[in-house]
């Protein structure tokens, strides 16, 4: 018998792990995985050695932490991670990833005696090329399409003396970068010493050190899941007009390319988009209508060689170091050779800041593929792209004599609408979507499905008694907008119209509980309908049934009707959600052990 207790007792257990275990999976499933830590490669060097560490075989991982200098992390929705060709990749469900190497000042206010920060007066690593020197320190991220030519988009020198404990992040992958996929890599350099003895010049004492130089680095990769998912498809619309904009005026000007312009007669690239299901205009704008499934995506094809426009080596894009753009009223700054700005305005018409995305005609000459610039929902959009080029007619000796320049710009608009004509009415309690008919005690809230720009009018009716039956009487008739909430009892009958499609549907939900109103939502009647069948002699039950002459215990609801009703008692749905706790697994295990060691203890007694 004890035997058989124990036995009992083991598969009891073994089926509370297995629920538990189920349990703390499905939690997993559901948690975001908001940042992760990116392992490297340290490489040391001696003092008199450079930062070589391409040419160095001989290295050692990131991890444990105390290898490094601080710890390098990147913060996101991170979806799934694999490695390939020896570089970690991983998918965001997103676009937004933040950069983070978080350190303390702890080595910076070391003891001599023990390794602390020195003064580098080196102005290169690894064949990069730094304005200054890196001091106490450098961190340098640089970005890549093919993972073979990069380009710099971070220098910090004297990264520890001046942020000697950092906690913010340094860097944000932009959109455009994840859309496409890119490669990452951060290289953060210092020299470190210690004094290890003394030595005798001259009869005088002096410390000995030693000296170490290290090179952290990181490399991995980007991209986004549902962007990179998704290749160009047949269907695609050129955009953009190019104008001359003189020169060092916020790419404000408006020329002619005449003749003897450096730009006449070439394109430097074209912009496109794809993945809608159809094109239409509104008031000479472009508009793309979009299904479920679609990805509305902006492209850009690059025809020119930077440095060899049209083929001609005196014309090339130049970095336009001091660069804006007054239109979108955009700050100085260092445009790179090319800034790809894209500003969008929401259904509310409220215009958003614009983002900016510096150096992108470098940053696209990297593959011959066509370059992913992101993808739309809807919104009204504006999109520029400015660049200066640089002509050089007079050369002497190899030599460049008064070279000119000029600004030009590629600038469209385009809008974004959803193809689809539906709007979906939730319960405000339960939670659960309301069908056409359907009927709520508590109320309903509007959800248009991101469809913004739909025109929806509400008309909300109550019932009730005359001396000629039940007459409905109009109580409003407005617009309606996302997220209303209607609580008072009524009908109310929603009209709902895309503009840009032309289609147009109507919807019915009864907010109530008599079993007048379960009656009109159960059987699927009109008021006209149910007057008929109450002056034949019909009566209405509690739940809305109605009952005939006939038979008291016949209803006239169709079968059908009776399996496909929403039952207004019936348990609401429950779906889990990214907060999802598995309290209910776990406690039933729980009790299953707890009832089991009682009834174990009572046999033994």
């Amino acid at each position: 018998m004890r035997e058989k207790n124990k036995l009992f007792f083991r598969i009891s257990v073994l089926i509370s792990s297995i629920m538990i275990s189920i349990a703390i999976t499905q939690f997993s499933a559901y948690a975001n995985n908001s940042s992760v830590i990116i392992d490297g490669r340290i490489y040391n060097f001696a003092e008199k050695e450079q930062y070589d560490y391409s040419n160095k075989d001989t290295f050692q991982p990131s991890m444990p932490k105390e290898n490094t200098y601080g710890q390098f992390s990147i913060s996101g929705n991170v979806d799934t991670s694999r490695t390939q060709d020896g570089i970690i990749s991983y998918g965001i469900n997103g676009n937004e990833v933040e950069f983070f190497y978080t350190y303390t000042d702890e080595n910076l206010h070391e003891t001599n005696e023990n390794w602390h920060l020195i003064d580098d007066k080196s102005k290169q690593i690894d064949g990069i090329q730094l304005n200054s020197k890196m001091n106490k320190g450098i961190l340098i991220l640089q970005t890549s399409k093919d993972g073979i030519s990069w380009n710099e988009d971070v220098i910090i020198s004297n990264i520890f003396e001046e942020m000697p404990i950092q906690k913010d992040a340094f860097y944000k992958a932009n959109s455009v970068q994840l859309a496409n996929g890119c490669y990452y890599r951060l290289i953060v350099a210092y020299k470190t010493g210690k004094i290890i003895g003394q030595d005798k010049f001259l009869f005088i004492n002096t410390d000995k050190y030693e000296y170490r130089k290290t090179a952290e680095v990181y490399e991995f990769y980007l991209y986004d899941v549902k962007a990179f998912n998704k290749s160009e498809n047949t269907l695609s619309k050129n955009l953009g007009t190019l104008s001359k904009t003189g020169k060092d005026n916020g790419y404000s000007g408006n020329e002619q390319i005449g003749i003897n312009d450096p730009h006449y007669g070439w394109e430097l690239g074209q912009f496109f988009v794809s993945g809608y299901t159809r094109a239409t205009e509104d008031k000479g704008e472009v508009v793309f209508l979009k299904n479920v499934g679609d990805q509305i995506t902006l492209w850009f094809s690059l025809k020119q060689e930077l440095n060899k426009l049209n083929k001609n080596e005196n014309l090339s894009i130049t970095n336009d170091k001091n660069g804006y753009d007054q239109y979108f009223q955009t700050a100085k700054t260092d445009m790179g050779k090319g800034a790809l700005i894209i500003r969008y305005t929401d259904e509310r018409g409220i215009k958003h800041e614009p983002e900016i995305y510096t150096n992108y005609l470098e940053a696209n000459t990297k593959t011959a593929a066509n370059t992913k610039v992101k993808l739309f929902e809807e919104g009204d959009y504006e999109v520029a792209l400015d660049y200066e080029i640089k002509n050089t007619p007079r050369k002497v000796g190899g030599i460049e004599v008064i070279p000119e320049y000029t600004n030009y710009r590629i600038f469209f608009k385009f809008s974004v609408r959803n193809g689809n004509c539906m709007v979906y009415p939730f319960d405000i309690l339960g939670g659960n979507e309301l069908t056409h008919q359907a009927i709520t005690k508590n109320g309903f809230k509007l959800d248009m499905a991101k469809s913004k720009y739909l025109t929806i009018d509400v008309q909300r009716s109550v019932v009730y008694e005359s001396a000629n039956g039940f007459v409905e009487d109009v109580r409003f008739n407005r617009p309606a907008k996302d997220g209303d909430e209607y609580k008072e009892e009524g009908i109310y009958k929603f009209s709902v119209k895309n503009l840009y499609t032309g289609e147009n549907i109507t919807k019915i939900i009864y907010v109530g509980d008599t079993p007048y109103m379960k009656a009109l939502s159960l059987n699927k009647m009109t008021i006209a309908e149910l007057n008929e069948q109450i002056s034949l002699g019909a009566s209405i039950e509690d739940n809305g049934l109605i009952i005939t002459t006939r038979s008291e215990n016949e209803s006239k609801m169709p079968t059908d009707s009776r399996e496909n009703n929403q039952d207004i008692d019936s348990t609401k749905k429950i779906t889990l959600g990214e907060n999802f706790i598995p309290v209910v697994p776990i406690s039933i295990s729980l009790l299953v052990i707890f009832f089991v060691l009682i009834i174990t203890r009572k046999k033994k007694s």
